[in-house]
């Protein structure tokens, strides 16, 4: 038969390892749904830069139309300087388009990686649960034998 002692070391064995991996399973799935949040900023970010590099090539692409109908309304010959000028708006506008792509690109990795640290960091939430909910247990079963030894000692020497 079990005295209310044993009852309540039995009991708060159970409560204190069932707390300590229940925690641990919380924190890991907090983790992973921010990293999931993180994933889903890293794709937001690469569709934002493919849709401002998508626009910007546009806006180029107008520049250049413009530049080249005020030079046949003006009379100039699309060579030499004005080619030049051609040229070096592509040019630069080409770099630009692909520096805003670069820019998401980094972004999204960015996010990919704090995606990657937050389930490391719920992983190893979890995984110290199991070592807590195991120190609970040797520590509940070092209580209880040392409550035994006690009993056994008072019993012995009545």
């Amino acid at each position: 038969m079990c005295t209310g002692v044993e009852i309540a070391l039995v009991s708060a064995a159970v409560v204190g390892t069932g707390g300590a991996l229940y925690s641990g399973e919380q924190q890991r799935k907090a983790a992973s749904q921010a990293a999931d949040v993180a994933e889903q900023g890293a794709r937001a970010a690469q569709e934002k830069a493919k849709y401002d590099e998508i626009l910007h090539r546009e806006r180029i692409r107008k520049t250049l139309s413009t530049m080249r109908s005020l030079y046949g309304k003006s009379g100039v010959d699309a060579t030499g300087s004005p080619l030049l000028a051609l040229e070096d708006t592509a040019a630069q506008g080409e770099l630009d388009a692909l520096a805003i792509r670069y820019g998401g690109d980094v972004e999204a990795a960015r996010n990919r990686s704090e995606a990657d640290i937050l389930r490391m960091r719920g992983k190893t939430a979890q995984t110290a649960s199991y070592f807590q909910a195991g120190s609970t247990l040797l520590q509940a079963g070092g209580d209880y034998y040392k409550y035994k030894e006690q009993k056994n000692f008072m019993t012995r020497n009545k």
